[in-house]
């Protein structure tokens, strides 16, 4: 059996061939132009890549620090405690001593001292945690005769130095990244200038950080020590017949010394007044004298 087919039903299909052709035909010269517009961006973007170092350094030279990021509130305070101690001893040397001891034994230092026979001066570094507890033990070697104590509240401030620190941490990564990428010798040594300006800033704030903490670590005392003044000691008077012989020898004795003192002061006129008691008592005779041989005339 022949079938026949017609010419409209095969002008039909020739004409649906012709048109999947060029849909098809369009599809692969859209995909060769993507392609070939990809390339063409990925080479004019590889380009400058090598000529971005040193734009890259001169922007990281002014940037600002980084944000730090979000940390938890924290509820501990950071406090900075001092104090101040003054006890009369007996002994300063014998004190000094205790104080050592008590020190060493919560974990202190003694970080200056001035000592001498009748006073002591310490400097003392210890936990803050037991600061209160040494001030008492202290207390007890002597009388105290001043204390004082102050606390001054630095929680800001370790929090500013921590976030200061952080952004310049990641500022120096970002730096050394851009001088691994750096080809030319201008680029290296103007990124290594700025490298070291940066290390630098990052050593000072993490030097400042630590000794803030250090200082809300560890507590100050200052104990002043000084020997007591011994009053002089008063001979205790007894009583009775004993005593009133001892109280009469001793007015003798007083006599005896203001007598001496009396005749030593009149001894230097004694010639003198030898030698006009010696022309009174002639101008006398003189006189008398005169008197009797007067008289028998008359």
């Amino acid at each position: 059996m022949t079938v026949r087919i017609t010419r409209p039903v095969l002008a039909g299909v020739v004409a649906g061939a012709v048109l999947l052709a060029g849909a098809v035909a369009c599809t692969a010269g859209g995909g060769d132009g993507a392609a070939s517009t990809s390339t063409s961006t990925s080479a004019s973007s590889s380009e400058p890549a090598q000529g971005a170092v040193p734009d890259a350094a001169r922007a990281a030279a002014p940037a600002a620090p980084a944000q730090a990021p979000d940390r938890p509130i924290s509820t501990e305070r950071s406090l900075v405690r001092t104090a101040q101690l003054s006890l009369d001893v007996d002994d300063p040397v014998v004190a000094t001593r205790k104080v050592r001891a008590a020190v060493a034994g919560i974990g202190g230092t003694v970080t200056q001292e001035q000592s001498g026979d009748d006073t002591s001066r310490l400097t003392l570094r210890v936990p803050a945690a037991a600061l209160d507890r040494l001030i008492e033990d202290v207390a007890a070697f002597g009388h105290a005769t001043a204390r004082s104590a102050q606390v001054v509240d630095a929680t800001d401030q370790v929090i500013d130095l921590g976030a200061r620190v952080a952004s310049q941490q990641a500022s120096v990564v970002r730096v050394r990244t851009l001088l691994d990428q750096a080809r030319s010798i201008g680029d290296i040594v103007s990124i290594e200038s700025e490298l070291s300006r940066r290390e630098a800033d990052l050593d000072s704030l993490t030097g400042r950080l630590a000794a803030l903490k250090d200082q809300v670590a560890l507590s100050t005392l200052t104990v002043d020590l000084t020997r007591v003044a011994t009053p002089p000691v008063q001979a205790s008077r007894s009583s009775g017949f004993l005593a009133g012989l001892g109280s009469g020898w001793d007015g003798l004795k007083a006599l005896g010394s203001a007598t001496g003192a009396v005749v030593g002061f009149l001894l230097p006129f004694l010639p003198v007044l030898a030698l006009l008691a010696g022309i009174g008592w002639c101008g006398r005779r003189v006189l008398r004298n005169r008197r009797g041989a007067e008289r028998p005339g008359i």
